[in-house]
């Protein structure tokens, strides 16, 4: 747990910057007076605010069937902890690494094998592309996505960029071969070395019991996951209604996956700067033009900041002493 009060102690003057240049951001760039004459309702406040927490309780949901799996029970009280440090401690990484490396230290408090632990942390990006496999077409043929402005932009910055993104590409590579080579040669007495291996075994024989035996659980985590994003996706359509606008709903709710795949590929801590710019180019022009800065600022308060304050708060309060 030491680790975990560490982590909390350092991101907890991050997180209370970020709420801060959030409001200031919004307070320079709105229009006062559009937020005078906006319809604001507390009680959808109050449903978004709940939506950006629920998915939490999925994520110990999908913990706690691969819990069962893998014959470890653990209280649910822990479970919820796991999934609010996962993502408390993706606040200093880039969104496609999260808070994994907590989450595979946590689980190991728990009492997975460190190699049990990486699968398990491994497996829920696996899970996520399986979602993303099944939104990505449905999305895509009810909307005409790819008339979106997000794409003519990404096509623009890779052929601007695609020396650049090639040569990523094959140093990622390059770095997976030797990592593969490193842990998985003989063992020379060097503990660090032995010691990777180890993981590596153990994360190859967790992989093998799920792909033999854990269909079932897989099914019912691929649900969980799914619930999970789909709230995720509510909360937007929350915040639209909390402001009393008028909007597409069909577009707000089947493209925002490109929001946060953009989210994933920004590089940046907490995909800070790629979630606003990606925001602004999806639904531009689904939302009221003079409405859309507002709209941005409140989805990602609540789907960034809120969660994240609520997080640490409840992580501090409910550590052991």
């Amino acid at each position: 747990m030491g680790h975990l009060n560490k982590t909390l102690n350092r991101l907890l003057p991050i997180i209370c910057l970020g709420v801060l240049g959030n409001l200031a951001y919004a307070w320079f760039t709105t229009d006062r007076n559009e937020l005078v004459a906006a319809h604001f309702s507390f009680g959808w406040m109050l449903v978004a605010m709940l939506l950006a927490l629920l998915p939490w309780g999925w994520h110990a949901l999908r913990l706690a069937i691969w819990g069962r799996f893998f014959g470890l029970s653990i209280a649910w009280k822990q479970l919820l902890r796991i999934a609010m440090a996962t993502d408390v401690g993706g606040v200093v990484m880039p969104a496609a690494v999260g808070g994994a490396p907590l989450k595979a230290s946590m689980l190991v408090q728990q009492g997975y094998r460190p190699g049990q632990a990486a699968t398990l942390t491994l497996w829920g990006s696996i899970e996520d592309v399986f979602f993303y496999a099944f939104a990505i077409p449905v999305s895509l043929s009810l909307t005409r996505g790819w008339s979106n402005p997000l794409w003519s932009t990404v096509l623009r910055f890779l052929e601007a960029y695609r020396m650049q993104v090639m040569l990523g590409f094959l140093i990622f590579a390059l770095l997976a071969w030797l990592f593969f080579n490193y842990t998985n040669g003989k063992t020379s007495g060097n503990k660090g070395k032995d010691k990777l291996a180890l993981i590596l075994a153990e994360t190859r024989k967790a992989f093998s019991i799920i792909l033999i035996s854990g269909r079932k659980p897989f099914l019912l985590s691929l649900l969980a996951i799914t619930a999970q994003w789909l709230t995720r996706f509510c909360i937007l359509l929350a915040v639209v209604c909390m402001l009393g606008l008028e909007a597409d709903w069909t577009k707000l709710y089947l493209q925002q996956w490109m929001v946060f795949v953009a989210m994933m590929l920004t590089p940046t801590p907490g995909a800070v700067g790629g979630a606003e710019a990606s925001f602004l180019l999806v639904f531009s022009g689904s939302l009221p033009e003079e409405a859309v800065g507002i709209v941005m600022l409140s989805w990602r308060f609540l789907t960034y900041y809120f969660m994240l304050g609520t997080g640490a708060f409840l992580l501090w309060t409910t550590q052991r002493k």
